[in-house]
């Protein structure tokens, strides 16, 4: 018999790899925020802004899949590798439209986007 596919294959890093059109988007803080990308640097519009995302990411019961499309930033380098917390992420970012507001992260284990960055103002490829 074939078998469609393997529901417990793990990528290259042993990261578990899941079915990301149904797997409900989560995000977490697992550790500091990059200097400068932090919440102390946040006004008022770019808080507005986060929770606006999270509204319309958690708030909604969006799959991975479905924030992937509506917020997943796709110009530009979509993934760079980079060690975050001691080990080599692929370091994504999204964001909407053509707004600055930007959240840097990667997939941890448990599929929670893990943030590392929160950019109110798009400065992060300006660096």
């Amino acid at each position: 018999m074939r078998r469609l596919t393997n529901k417990n294959k793990t990528d290259k890093k042993g990261t578990q790899l899941t079915n990301r059109k149904t797997k409900p988007f989560r995000i977490a803080i697992c550790g500091s925020l990059e200097n400068k990308f932090d919440f102390k640097e946040l006004d008022n519009r770019a808080i507005k802004q986060f929770h606006k995302f999270i509204e319309e990411t958690i708030g909604k019961n969006l799959t991975i899949t479905e924030v992937d499309k509506q917020y997943l930033r796709t110009k530009g380098t979509i993934k760079e590798e980079k060690f975050v917390h001691g080990e080599k992420r692929d370091i994504m970012h999204y964001g909407k439209d053509e707004k600055p507001f930007r959240i840097f992260g990667y997939y941890n284990t448990d599929s929670y986007f893990t943030i590392t960055r929160l950019d109110s103002k798009h400065k992060t490829h300006k660096e």
